[in-house]
């Protein structure tokens, strides 16, 4: 039995070996759905929410409901690095003593990013900076990533997930990566019932963050695109997402991000007019929005993608006067 409605409680049973778990998070989307399969002989456990004494609290009385010791956890499954959906790494590896799995890329990703390393948050301070981002936001923008990166910090041990499938009680479920949002995301997807696990490649009622960051695909809205127009063909009756409500018609939802990003692109090219750099185009694009520090991160970023998109297109130009890049129709 497949249902499609919001957790009553902590939890939501999806097939009679697949849970569905909210987790929440300190951020406006609430939660982040964790995922657990009950295999014959272990228990599999994808995402773990942000690092906060709460969703430690939560996860402790969700699996106390469902009567599962945490040693019966013996393989977690990271879809992505994003600290919303590996920030308690370290904490429930250590609770379960379950081997930790990540696509090889996100694995890269992960431990440039967090685990105390400055390397992102000095690569994106630079990268920023030849977009002509001013300081003070150019600085507060390098404290926030590295924040994040002692947040999420120790990291356990990670290994490259390599397999296809996974084998359960209710058939066979195939892995692939999906890039956009992030370079290699998981997603896990039951040929049968056709159910998809989606994560944060597809959302029901907000766009996922398609950003271009240091150190990672620098191209993500092609990327993205591609991935895009997978989903469309895909046969989906319901798709299950990280954040917010299930996705009944997925192939619409694609559709409509696809719609999404060009009328930005299209928004894009006509600021182009007029300002010529990244952090301008940036600033007029969300010019209807209060932005803290960590929302103009995502919003430079996001910028950087759609303007690197038209660059390969050939639609616009890039031009560096050795220090700061500009764009051109």
């Amino acid at each position: 039995m497949i249902t499609i409605s919001e957790p009553s409680g902590n939890y939501q049973q999806i097939t009679d070996y697949l849970i569905r778990i909210g987790i929440p998070v300190p951020f406006p989307m609430k939660h982040v759905y964790c995922y657990l399969f009950r295999m014959k002989e272990e228990i599999v456990l994808v995402d773990v929410g942000f690092p906060t004494e709460v969703a430690k609290k939560y996860w402790e009385k969700v699996l106390q409901e469902l009567s599962i010791n945490p040693t019966d956890i013996s393989k977690i499954i990271l879809t992505h690095f994003h600290p919303d959906h590996t920030g308690l790494i370290d904490w429930m590896q250590q609770r379960t003593g379950a081997r930790v799995y990540m696509s090889n890329v996100e694995a890269k990703m992960i431990r440039t990013v967090f685990g105390g390393n400055t390397k992102q948050a000095e690569a994106t301070y630079d990268l920023f900076g030849k977009h002509a981002v001013p300081e003070p936001l150019l600085t507060k923008v390098k404290e926030n990533v590295m924040f994040l990166s002692n947040k999420v910090n120790p990291l356990p041990k990670i290994e490259d997930f390599e397999d296809t499938y996974l084998e359960t009680p209710g058939g066979r479920w195939s892995v692939k990566t999906y890039s956009g949002h992030a370079e290699g995301h998981l997603c896990f997807y039951q040929e049968t019932q056709k159910i998809m696990l989606i994560g944060d490649v597809v959302l029901n009622k907000i766009t996922p963050n398609i950003s271009l960051w240091p150190n990672s695909d620098q191209n993500p809205l092609k990327s993205y695109f591609s991935t895009l127009d997978q989903l469309v063909e895909k046969d989906v009756s319901i798709a299950y997402p990280a954040h917010g409500t299930p996705i009944e018609n997925l192939a619409q939802r694609a559709k409509e991000i696809i719609e999404h990003h060009n009328e930005r692109l299209a928004i894009i090219l006509t600021i182009l007019e007029s300002k010529k750099v990244a952090y301008d185009i940036t600033e007029k694009l969300f010019q209807h929005k209060k932005l803290t520090d960590h929302q103009w991160r995502f919003a430079i970023a996001e910028t950087l993608a759609h303007l690197e998109y038209l660059v390969e297109q050939k639609r616009i130009q890039k031009i560096s006067d050795g220090r700061m890049f500009r764009y051109e129709l």
